[in-house]
Formats: structure tokens, C-alpha cells, sequence
């Protein structure tokens, strides 16, 4: 009698062990489901890379597009500043053959170099930076097949002698390509000099004739904020 006790006590354990157990799978397999779209929910609410604002604005795809086709070129960017907003994107996203990043505060020159150096290897190798003066990109005779001039222009003082030299480091049917501020109202979040700073499209236009430049074509429409003038030699 005491056999056939202990073997229905122990069929007994057996039986309820397994119920217990098959009432906890679907609960765990529930639990699962819900770390799995509790995890899904935070991937979908995450919020996305943040764009840069500029590129709002500025239109970068735009005005390197309008660079025409730059395989085989070699392209100076300058004014680069120190985060190479034009530099990286000519790097990654064009087939220009060689992009100098050119800057007059060393420590800009000494961050892009820094970014320059976690680039892969055959990008490094398109890309050099160059310490330039106020009035002098410090460009070899025509070295370049295209000046792209963004934000900058404002800020240096002898234009017309710095359009002359800078004429002289283009290649022949080489060009300058020149984006600015308009004189208008722009928001307080993007950074423009103040009026009084600002240089007139018409103005440089008739600077960069006299500097011998030609066929200077300028567009005041495409960009909300900025105008483009593009001057081949």
C-alpha cells in the first residue's frame, strides 16, 4: 500500500510539475513578446540623426552641383573652416581628384587635419589642408581647377588684388565660385555678418571683371539667403 502511495505521490508531482510548466511557457514566451516590442517601440521612437540644420539653408547637394563635373578636377575650398562643412562632402560625394582645404586660423587647419586623419586611406589621399594669410590663399600657380568661396568673401579686405591672384592659381578655363550672403533679413539662427559687413553681389561682380575674370554668371533665386557667382577665367 505504501508503494502504490508513493508512486501516486510522485505520478502526482510528475503531472503537476508539467502543468506548472505549461502554464509558465506561454507566460514566458509573453514576457519575451513584450521585451521584444517594448525594444522594437524605443528603436521606432528614437529619435533620427539629427540633420544639420545648415544644410536647410545652405543647400550643399545644390552648390556642388553647380560645380559641374568635377571628376579628374582639383577643387580649393577656401575658407573651409575647421569642420570642413564643403571639404568632407566634395571628399565623400563627388569624384574630384584632389580637394585642398584651405583656412587662415591655424587651429581650423589643425582640426581638419584631425578629421582628415579617420578618413579612409584612398580619401586621405585626396584631401590636403593648407594655412593660408588673410590676402593670399597660398595656391601654386594654376594648381586649381575651381575656387569655391562659401561665407567668406565678406571678410577680405582687398578683394579686387585677391581676385587677381587667386586668378593666376587657376588652371586655364578654370573658375571661381563664389556663395554669400544677400543683403537681407536673415534669422537669428544662422550666423551672417551684419549688413555693414556683408559684400554686395553687383559689387563683386564688377570686382571680379575687373580683377579679368569672364563670362561671370550670377544667380540670386536658387538659395533663400545667398546668392552664387560663378567667374571663369
Amino acid at each position: 500500500m505504501s508503494k502504490i502511495l508513493t508512486l501516486f505521490l510522485f505520478l502526482s508531482c510528475m503531472i503537476l510539475n508539467t502543468g506548472c510548466n505549461e502554464n509558465d511557457k506561454p507566460k514566458l514566451e509573453n514576457e519575451d513578446n513584450v521585451v521584444a516590442e517594448d525594444v522594437q517601440k524605443k528603436e521606432e521612437e528614437k529619435p533620427q540623426d539629427t540633420i544639420d540644420p545648415r544644410n536647410n539653408w545652405q543647400k550643399p547637394g545644390f552648390i556642388i552641383s553647380q560645380l559641374g563635373d568635377l571628376e579628374g578636377k582639383v577643387v580649393a575650398d577656401i575658407g573651409a573652416g575647421e569642420l570642413g562643412y564643403f571639404v568632407f562632402k566634395l571628399i565623400k560625394q563627388s569624384k574630384a581628384k584632389h580637394v585642398i582645404a584651405i583656412d587662415i586660423d591655424p587651429e581650423a587647419v589643425k582640426v581638419l587635419d584631425q578629421i582628415k586623419s579617420a578618413l579612409p586611406a584612398n580619401q586621405q589621399d585626396r584631401l590636403s589642408t593648407r594655412l593660408a594669410q588673410e590676402n593670399d590663399p597660398k595656391l601654386e600657380p594654376n594648381e586649381v581647377d575651381i575656387a569655391l568661396i562659401v561665407n567668406t568673401i565678406a571678410y577680405i579686405s582687398n578683394r579686387l588684388d585677391y581676385f587677381r591672384n587667386l586668378r593666376k592659381n587657376l588652371k586655364e578655363g578654370g573658375k571661381v565660385v563664389i556663395v554669400d550672403f544677400k543683403t537681407k533679413r536673415i534669422p537669428d539662427s544662422i550666423e551672417a555678418p551684419l549688413y555693414e559687413y556683408r559684400a554686395y553681389l553687383h559689387v563683386v561682380e564688377e570686382e571680379l571683371y575687373e580683377a579679368g575674370f569672364s563670362f561671370i554668371e550670377t544667380d540670386d533665386t536658387n538659395l533663400e539667403y545667398q546668392y552664387r557667382i560663378t567667374a571663369h577665367k
